[in-house]
C-alpha cells in the first residue's frame, strides 16, 4: 500500500508548531483511544503507532536527530494497538 500524506495549513508557524506539541502531548493519547473502538469494528493495521516530530537527517557521515518539527513532518507507523493486548 502507497503511503499517503495529510496537509492541514495553518494561518502562521506559531499555530502550526501549538498543534503538533498539542499533539504530541495530548492528541496521541485522544487519538489511541478513539482507534481502540475502531480495532474492534475493522480489521487490518489501521492505527498509526507512533509519531515522530523530529526525523533524522545526516551530518558529516552521521544521523542526527532534528529538533521537534524541524522538517515539519510527522512520519508514523501503523499496526494495532490490540496486537499489544
Amino acid at each position: 500500500m502507497a503511503e499517503i500524506e495529510i496537509k492541514i495549513k495553518f494561518a502562521n508557524t506559531v499555530a502550526a508548531k501549538h498543534f503538533a506539541l498539542w499533539l504530541c502531548e495530548q492528541g496521541e493519547q485522544a487519538y489511541w483511544d478513539w482507534m481502540r473502538c475502531r480495532e474492534d469494528e475493522e480489521d487490518g493495521d489501521i492505527t498509526a503507532l507512533s509519531f515522530d516530530y523530529h526525523g533524522t537527517r545526516v551530518i558529516d557521515g552521521e544521523k542526527v536527530y532534528c529538533e521537534f518539527m524541524e522538517s515539519w513532518t510527522i512520519n508514523t507507523m501503523v499496526g494495532r494497538l490490540d496486537d499489544d493486548e
